[in-house]
């Protein structure tokens, strides 16, 4: 039987929330790309005890990974492709490095802080399609341990804003 996901909306603080309980002291794994997708795997092993659990970050959006001392002079205006031909070699540079951070803004802005740096992703006008994802976060359900730890929360477009909903199955 193929389980179905359940979407609820969410307000910032409840996404902020399960954002910091899927990837706070995860670490980068791995990467893949397609042409309008990234997707950064982590590796979250303090979720359920004795487990690596998997956490994929997906995302059609901009991204920048800088110097966590400075900030975005104007990241609206990053062209999708030249920011991804940017930051690409720079994440591969971050394979193996923990979050120590996260951070969600009402629009839609998320920020993880890895070491000295930190990895932004955030909408962009192009990004306002209606119910597209900008971004999600989806973390694997630990098998044989009776815990519900699994779900994703989303970052969807609504035509001129952004909401967040978060999903699990059921």
């Amino acid at each position: 039987m193929m389980a179905r996901i359940e979407r609820k909306e969410v307000d910032v603080a409840a996404a902020r929330s399960s954002l910091e309980r899927m990837l706070l002291g995860s670490y980068l794994d791995s990467f893949n790309v397609s042409s309008l997708q990234v997707i950064l795997r982590l590796i979250n092993t303090r979720a359920c005890p004795g487990k690596s659990l998997y956490v994929d970050l997906s995302f059609s959006c901009a991204a920048t990974l800088r110097d966590g001392r400075t900030f975005s002079s104007n990241p609206g205006n990053v062209d999708f492709f030249v920011g991804r031909e940017e930051f690409l070699p720079e994440v591969y540079g971050k394979i193996g490095a923990g979050i120590s951070g996260v951070d969600l803004d009402s629009d839609g802005r998320l920020v993880l802080s890895m070491g000295d740096s930190v990895i932004e992703l955030f909408a962009t006008d192009e990004d306002m399609v209606l119910e597209e994802s900008v971004w999600q976060v989806a973390m694997e359900n630990p098998t044989g341990s009776g815990l519900s730890l699994g779900g994703s929360v989303s970052c969807v477009s609504t035509g001129n804003a952004v909401i967040f909903t978060f999903g699990i199955e059921s």
